[in-house]
Order: structure tokens, then C-alpha cells, then sequence
């Protein structure tokens, strides 16, 4: 079972990247597995983006499915 459900248009992740950088230079970035998780889980999380080349995939694994119950 992979975590990808889609292939992303190259639109769509440019603004990503776009939302990306703004959130960097405002402070409001989490990274890591655990710090996502978390900000997810405590309804503090917008936005996650999720790289498609995580290796192995069972670390992210997780992250759609709490996205999906958060309405995130």
C-alpha cells in the first residue's frame, strides 16, 4: 500500500513550493515525521506536504490517513 493516491500536476506543486517558502520565512514550518504528527494531531496543522521519494515509505505511511480524519 502506498501513500501516494495521485501523481501531483506540476501547477499544483509550485504552489506548493510557493506556500512552502512563505510559511519558511514566517517560522511557521514543522519538519520531521514526529513534529508533523504532532501539529496535526493537536489541530494546529493547515497544510502537509509529503515528499514522494521518503525511503523507507512505512515513516510517512501514517500522515495521509490522520490528514484525512483531521480535514486536513
Amino acid at each position: 500500500m502506498a501513500y501516494i493516491k495521485f501523481e501531483t500536476p506540476k501547477e499544483l506543486m509550485d504552489k506548493a513550493l510557493e506556500a512552502l517558502e512563505i510559511a519558511r520565512d514566517t517560522g511557521r514550518i514543522r519538519k520531521g515525521t514526529n513534529e508533523v504528527t504532532k501539529a496535526v494531531e493537536r489541530g494546529q496543522a493547515k497544510l502537509v506536504i509529503i515528499g514522494n521519494d521518503v525511503n523507507p515509505e512505512e515513516i510517512v505511511m501514517h500522515l495521509p490517513m490522520i490528514c484525512d480524519e483531521k480535514g486536513i
